[in-house]
């Protein structure tokens, strides 16, 4: 291999680097079972891990999901999802799947190693190698924001490096920056990305073979905008809208039969623009105003948020997707002991709506001080009766204590964290992803020059300070 390790590294692989298949600048592969986006991602991966001197050529054909060059031929043996063989012969990739196919593919290109450059010189080779892979934890999800002040390409950079380290789903939530045609003030006048700018990104996340889920905070974060900073996306231009929200604005108000319209709208553009999926992301999370206006705390205040919550949850499953929410607001902290445990369900005890939820909803456990040992809350939802996912944030322990927990629980799945902070995701997505898809992978191999060079491999600055990188500057000023 070129690199000192393959990322995320395969369940089984070897290497005889004494022998070799050797190719040039120009190379043809018979493929079946690719979708023409995939197939194009393909082309370009194979230019780029070749340092963008040796092109593609996909020739269609063949029956299942294969990748051929030459006569290698490899073979799946029982769970894979990929395998792969290299010899003197040749090149062969076989997936269950298309996705199989394409995750394959990606281990494949680390292997390509250059041995001349220059014009018209062109040679590489390939060592010859096998493996055989498939990953621990089915669902593999990464969460990205769109703040007012994010940058398009950190974001596009964020989807490549989360499509080549074998993730399976894209959460993207918009913070302001959606062009609602349901209600304009629901973006920021002068900060809404372009739904083709958009568009854009949703069309690189499925090259890579993931679904986009959409998400739109529908109780807790209503202003769109961080607590901290005082600013609210709707009341900062239309105030007459105050009637959707509680009092303080910080959370939607649930006894409003208009909020539930909107928010069904606000759903369907998302739904439109992120095509056709399995999921949607409703937030739910630190609802701390709930049931404070004068309609609301008329309610019992967990019979009302049961309630509205399986009303959408109706809504969302009629849309064909399941709904996923955060957990905080359905658990209490009293109920848990000593440790560093996200339970926000004491505040109007909101956590008795637990027992009342329909079983459909995802529950999206965050639990970001969690550091080893045993996370509590995930089996107690599970035992619920809760399809749950893992949340970790950034921290690499974290990551690696609750992916190391989805695993040994058999957790519905991961979805990994980046929020205010894209760039240590840039810098660490190597490690995530090992933790995420190796099973007891509890020292993925991580270097963080490595991972600048997966993401040159991966994405084309052409030379801009900016956009290279993760961070926008060289010094903290």
């Amino acid at each position: 291999m070129y690199l000192r390790h393959l990322y995320p590294a395969p369940k089984s692989f070897w290497e005889d680097e004494s022998v070799r298949f050797v190719f040039g600048a120009k190379v043809s592969a018979r493929v079946s079972g690719l979708t023409p986006d995939c197939a194009e991602r393909v082309k370009t991966l194979w230019r780029w891990f070749s340092c963008d001197a040796s092109a593609l050529d996909l020739i269609p054909g063949g029956d299942g999901f294969r990748f051929t060059i030459g006569d290698a031929a490899a073979m799946l043996r029982e769970g894979d999802a990929y395998a792969l063989r290299v010899d003197a012969s040749g090149v062969s990739v076989v997936g269950t799947d298309g996705h199989s196919l394409l995750l394959g593919i990606e281990t494949l290109v680390q292997l390509i190693c250059p041995e001349n450059l220059a014009e018209g010189e062109e040679a590489f080779y390939l060592s010859a190698a096998e493996a055989h892979d498939s990953p621990a934890i089915p669902f593999r999800a990464v969460h990205f924001c769109l703040f007012p002040d994010t940058k398009l390409y950190n974001i596009e950079k964020a989807i490549h490096l989360a499509g080549f380290l074998k993730m399976t789903h894209i959460v993207l939530e918009f913070w302001g920056t959606f062009p609602y045609a349901c209600e304009p003030a629901l973006a920021w006048r002068d900060r809404a990305f372009s739904r083709s700018e958009l568009k854009d990104l949703v069309s690189l996340a499925n090259s890579y073979g993931m679904e986009v889920i959409p998400m739109s905070n529908q109780f807790g974060h209503a202003t769109q905008a961080r607590v901290g900073f005082g600013r609210h996306v709707i009341l900062n231009r239309d105030p007459r809208l105050s009637r959707l929200f509680e009092p303080d604005g910080w959370t939607w108000c649930l006894s409003n039969p208009d909020t539930r319209k909107l928010l069904g709208e606000m759903r369907a553009e998302l739904i439109d623009l992120c095509g056709k999926g399995s999921y949607f992301h409703l937030g739910f999370d630190e609802a701390y105003s709930f049931a404070t206006c004068d309609r609301c705390r008329r309610r019992v205040p967990h019979e009302l948020l049961a309630e509205f919550l399986n009303r959408l949850t109706e809504d969302v499953c009629a849309e064909g997707r399941r709904p996923i929410v955060w957990h905080d607001q359905f658990l209490r902290r009293s109920d848990f002991g000593e440790g560093p445990i996200v339970a926000n369900g004491d505040n109007r005890n909101t956590a008795a709506a637990l027992d009342l939820l329909d079983r459909r909803i995802i529950l999206a456990d965050w639990q970001y001080d969690y550091r080893g040992g045993f996370n509590v809350t995930t089996s107690v939802l599970m035992e619920k009766g809760f399809d749950t996912v893992v949340c970790p944030w950034d921290n690499r322990e974290n990551i690696r204590s609750l992916a190391a927990d989805a695993k040994k629980l058999g957790a519905y799945g991961i979805l990994l964290t980046t929020w205010d902070h894209l760039p240590n995701w840039l810098r660490d997505a190597s490690f995530a992803a090992g933790c995420v898809w190796g099973e007891g992978e509890e020292n993925p191999p991580y270097s963080i020059t490595e991972s600048a060079c997966l993401l040159r491999r991966l994405y084309d600055t052409d030379g801009s300070f900016e956009e290279s990188g993760w961070n926008r500057n060289e010094v903290w000023q």
